[in-house]
């Protein structure tokens, strides 16, 4: 006999109160939250339900190498958004807001925080500059690579959810 596509009911609601206990946010476990086998099938299938041919997905580099790949196999073609020493390697809202204004076909902006390969942290008040650039760009969509959450080397060991 098989589970749930979307995992079994008990373990999507101890999902769900681990959320709630851990970052004080409140999810149904039986329509907004799924399970799946490892990260990189959860970053697939986001991208295949985001995009598809001849979108553009934005990857902020460096970046874990999948990301390219995952984006062509869908049909996407990948814009790296280079990142620098200064900022952290992290998403400079600036760049972002260049780099959205020349690609109208982007579709998803992949945001691994705490960041892979680097470690960095996007800090909150960053995410919130983000997410004002991004709401300029109804087309986008957000995909949070947030796997490495729990791994914080920051001075208060926090990671901000997006």
């Amino acid at each position: 006999r098989y589970t749930a596509v979307t995992g079994t009911a008990e373990l999507r609601a101890a999902i769900a109160k681990d959320l709630k206990e851990r970052k004080g946010v409140e999810y149904n476990p039986q329509t907004e939250i799924v399970v799946g086998n490892g990260a990189k099938q959860c970053v697939y299938q986001g991208l295949m339900a985001a995009c598809g041919e001849g979108d553009e997905v934005i990857i902020p580099a460096p970046y874990w190498p999948s990301y390219p790949e995952m984006a062509l196999l869908v049909g996407a073609k990948p814009v790296i958004l280079e990142t620098k020493v200064q900022d952290g390697y992290l998403i400079n809202p600036s760049d972002l807001d260049r780099c959205l204004s020349q690609h109208p076909k982007a579709k998803v902006l992949m945001l691994c925080n705490p960041s892979n390969p680097t470690g960095g942290v996007h800090s909150t008040e960053l995410l919130a500059e983000i997410a004002r650039v991004v709401q300029k760009y109804p087309q986008i969509v957000i995909l949070a690579d947030e796997i490495y959450e729990r791994l914080v080397y920051t001075s208060d060991g926090k990671c901000t959810s997006f």
